[in-house]
């Protein structure tokens, strides 16, 4: 073999050596590039699963109470009509004086106005009373536990009776609306 051959057998070697060092440096940088975006997304999922964990136990005790107090179905038509007896009978047993109740119309579940997953019955109350009988008759009617909150309450003294109040009260009874889902089969009696 000649000495041009030589030359140009080494000149061969030496390009393909840098061929392969430029082959192999990419490769090495890409295949760094898709590990540190892997260990990116690992990380973000890291945090996403703390966060998680930590908001799980932050309302954990909350989905205990629900899973222990949540009301079974009920017929819309009857919610509001039963809070308004309700309210009308501690309204009187609290020694308040009913000027006016009304049946307002339901706010159905998946509105904007309502919950994801209840209705709200509300019945709107005008009623006269002293200071601590009107408050004696929120405390019993305003009743987490079942479904019952006062949503709004308008006060204002008495035009006869400086020693009354005046009250528009508006309670809302949440629940959860009777559908074919949930009513429970009626059991066949067997001769």
């Amino acid at each position: 073999m000649s000495e041009r051959e030589k030359n140009l057998l080494n000149l061969f070697a030496v390009a393909g050596v840098i061929l392969l060092g430029f082959w192999g440096f990419s490769t090495y940088q890409s295949k760094k590039n898709s590990f540190l975006q892997n260990r990116s997304k690992a990380m973000e999922n890291l945090d996403l699963a703390r966060m998680a964990l930590d908001s799980r136990a932050i309302i954990e005790d909350e989905i205990t109470w629900l899973a222990e107090h949540e009301p079974e179905p009920r017929i819309s038509e009857n919610v509001g009509s039963d809070t308004q007896k309700i309210a009308a009978a501690e309204a009187v047993r609290s020694g308040m004086t009913v000027k006016n109740q009304k049946i307002l119309p339901t706010i159905e579940m998946g509105t904007e106005n309502a919950p994801q997953n209840y209705s709200i019955a509300q019945v709107e109350f005008q009623v006269s009373g002293n200071e601590e009988k009107l408050y004696s008759w929120f405390s019993t009617m305003h009743n987490p536990d079942l479904f019952r909150v006062i949503s709004n309450i308008n006060m204002f003294p008495n035009k006869e009776d400086d020693t009354l109040i005046d009250a528009t009260v508006i309670f809302d009874q949440w629940f959860i609306p009777q559908t074919e889902e949930n009513t429970p089969a009626e059991t066949e009696a067997t001769p």
